[in-house]
């Protein structure tokens, strides 16, 4: 056997591989049953280079076992991109990862754990995170008096790889010389060149809130002399399209076709799905009725005045019948909403022409962006995300479906599950200026991903997409630093769940607009836009005031409108040209509602601590009294500038007087029969 100083058979891009692959010769004894205790109890030592899902177990080996010397590297199988920041992030979910297992083990005792703990303080238990591109190799060294052992192959320290229940190989040499000092090198290879230390904390810390400072890579530089390398590789075009990113980014794209199929196909208790021939059919049915119905997979593209869309050129030229034609269906479109709807209608119709103006302009918003970046220049007036949301019944989806309608002949949504942060960056790429849209997201799937990348102001594409969400029901009001980077339209008007005579008239009535529609409108809005937008970048360089994206956008789209009025036919109320700051002025009336009803007169207290439910006001601050448990409920609610946290307790809310009263517009003191009182 010739020794291989690299650390895995089949890994290209390792610093610590060796220019040819090595073989390695052995011969079958017998084959076993996995034991975990015939196969890792009874040895001194143990060092292990695994990948992540062994965590539990490892830390199994750790509570079970007196290793009195433990190693553990941690690696990745390529699911990542070549790139220092992956690279980065991975090793900070290892730590969070690793120290959340540690405090959250089961069936060990405080005593058990203290010992564990205090083993890794001395070094005797130590932890590491590659830092190289990939580390594919799964090796378990194990070692006392007279025994040592080579345990390699697929398997990582899991469960599930150890049940039998997925194909994997683990192959073991005993006291065999050439083997042990063949896996230590590569072992040690990877060890010394290509992963960081990573220690045990008394606390873990999530890896979103980790500072930078705190990852095992930058962490081992600051203590170096010599800094730190971290090797990433380039990516041949021959093997771009074969990487894994890749693949999952198709998979994502791919995946909600084949779930539509399954329809309600459900595993059985053991985890398996039957299929035969006729659910086959089935689901052939279901996808070629689909295709039927859908537009092909689609990216937009747009340079030197040209749109690319899905691979075609998409053409400009536009026929004034059937703009007019268009202008007229979008006309009766927002008349519906005076057929049924109850509410204020007429600041519906304005909000819902806002958005329009909004999503015709989004597939351009990133070259706003890229200038205002460029120029350093950027503000939150390039809203790259939209947030219409309320009451359900309000026609958001049947707006949004009938906007995508008109400018790309149909509707393109994605499918709820798929909004995640991993996500989200995967459809920035592919989906270049097509803009990206979800149905239906709810609170605690958007809290939990989406304020990262709406406040992330660094996209690493040319072309990157807007996003449009529609959430239902009643949603409280959003932190102010996602406010004022999005568009956020608030309706409380809606249709009747209890008219079904209106719902069916309307539906029959919207089925009808999109027939009719087509992309005329839209393609003579882009024309004039981007001769527009031409005009403004070449005014720019003399001028400091940015692009008003609303404002461009409304004149543009209101001029189209005017122009192709059907006869006689007046300008509706809700179709005039609009600015940012018009609309940025609207963008906290939520907060307003609920502070104006918090502090309504009828609830008004001369109590120094008013009981819950009750306001009162002590010179400069005025104190929201509210039950414990819905305290943080309430101050989520409240514009965070106007909280006074050091007057505020648990159940009493203090706020800036002089500021609530700015925010509200309006004098905030006692109702008239308290104005006698001492406040």
């Amino acid at each position: 056997m010739r020794m291989q100083t690299g650390f895995v058979f089949d890994d290209p891009d390792s610093r610590t591989r060796s220019k040819g692959l090595d073989v390695v010769h052995a011969r079958v004894e017998k084959s076993e049953r996995f034991d975990r205790d015939a196969l890792f109890g009874g040895f001194d030592s143990m060092r292990a280079l695994t990948y992540t899902p062994s965590i539990p177990m490892i830390l199994g080996l750790l509570r079970d076992y007196d290793y009195s010397d433990f190693e553990c590297i941690f690696g990745h199988s390529g699911i990542l991109s070549r790139d220092a920041a992956d690279l980065m992030a991975f090793q900070t979910v290892v730590d969070e990862k690793l120290n959340k297992g540690f405090v959250g083990i089961s069936g060990i005792s405080d005593e058990r754990r203290k010992v564990v703990f205090e083993r890794a303080l001395e070094g005797k238990a130590r932890f590491y995170v590659v830092k190289d591109a990939i580390a594919h190799a799964k090796i378990y060294l194990l070692e006392k008096e007279d025994w040592r052992r080579v345990v390699v192959g697929s398997a990582n320290l899991s469960e599930t790889a150890f049940s039998g229940r997925q194909a994997e190989t683990l192959i073991v040499f005993d006291n065999d010389d050439l083997a042990w000092e063949h896996y230590t090198q590569q072992y040690d290879a990877v060890r010394d060149v290509a992963s960081s230390r990573v220690d045990l904390r008394e606390k873990p810390i999530p890896a979103e809130l980790m500072p930078i400072e705190e990852t095992p890579s930058l962490k081992e530089a600051e203590k170096s002399s010599n800094g730190v390398s971290i090797y990433v590789p380039s990516e041949g075009d021959s093997e771009l399209d074969y990487s894994i990113p890749q693949v999952l980014n198709q998979v994502e794209r791919i995946k909600p076709v084949r779930r539509q199929a399954l329809a309600d196909i459900r595993s059985d208790r053991k985890g398996n799905i039957n299929f035969t021939s006729n659910i086959v059919k089935q689901m052939t049915r279901i996808i070629t009725s689909r295709h039927e119905n859908e537009g092909p997979k689609t990216y937009l593209s747009h340079n030197n005045g040209t749109f690319d869309l899905s691979g075609t050129e998409m053409s400009l030229e536009s026929d004034p019948d059937q703009v007019r034609s268009d202008v007229e269906a979008w006309l009766e479109f927002f008349g519906n909403y005076e057929n049924g709807f109850v509410g204020d209608i007429p600041r519906l119709q304005r909000d819902y022409f806002t958005f329009m103006c909004w999503f015709y302009f989004s597939p351009l918003m990133c070259d706003l962006r890229n200038s205002a970046l460029r120029q350093n220049r950027f503000s939150f007036d390039q809203p790259m995300f939209a947030v219409l949301y309320g009451q359900s019944n309000c026609g958001k989806s049947s707006l949004i479906e009938t906007l995508m309608t008109s400018m790309f002949s149909y509707p393109r949504i994605v499918e709820t599950q798929s909004f995640t942060r991993s996500n989200l960056r995967g459809l920035q790429e592919s989906y270049k200026r097509f803009p990206i849209v979800f149905d239906d997201v709810t609170r605690e799937r958007f809290s939990r991903h989406a304020p990262e990348i709406i406040k992330d102001e660094a996209i690493h594409y040319s072309e990157y997409p807007c996003f449009a969400l529609s959430m239902n029901a009643e949603a409280r009001s959003f932190l102010p630093e996602i406010v004022k980077r999005c568009l956020m339209i608030y309706t409380r008007t809606s249709l009747p769940g209890d008219n079904p005579t209106a719902r069916r008239r309307l539906q029959r009535s919207v089925a009808s607009i999109r027939d009719r529609l087509t992309t005329s409108l839209y393609r003579e809005y882009l024309n004039h836009i981007v001769a527009e937008m031409d005009s403004a970048q070449a005014r720019q360089s003399s001028q400091s005031d940015d692009v008003d994206a609303l404002e461009l956008s409304s004149r543009v789209l209101c001029n189209l409108i005017e122009s192709n009025l059907p006869d006689g036919a007046s300008m509706p109320d809700w179709c005039s040209p609009m600015t940012l700051s018009e609309y940025q002025g609207r963008a906290f009336e939520r907060p307003r509602m609920v502070l104006n009803s918090l502090l309504h007169p009828d609830k008004f207290s001369g109590e120094r601590k008013p009981a819950a439910g009750s306001w009162t006001v002590s010179g400069d601050t005025v104190i929201i009294a509210v039950e414990m448990m819905g305290a943080n409920r309430t101050k989520s609610d409240i514009p965070d500038w106007i909280l006074d946290d050091t007057a505020s307790v648990s159940d009493q809310i203090a706020l800036k007087r002089d500021l609530l009263e700015d925010f509200l517009e309006r004098r905030v003191r006692p109702p008239r029969r308290f104005l006698f009182w001492d406040f």
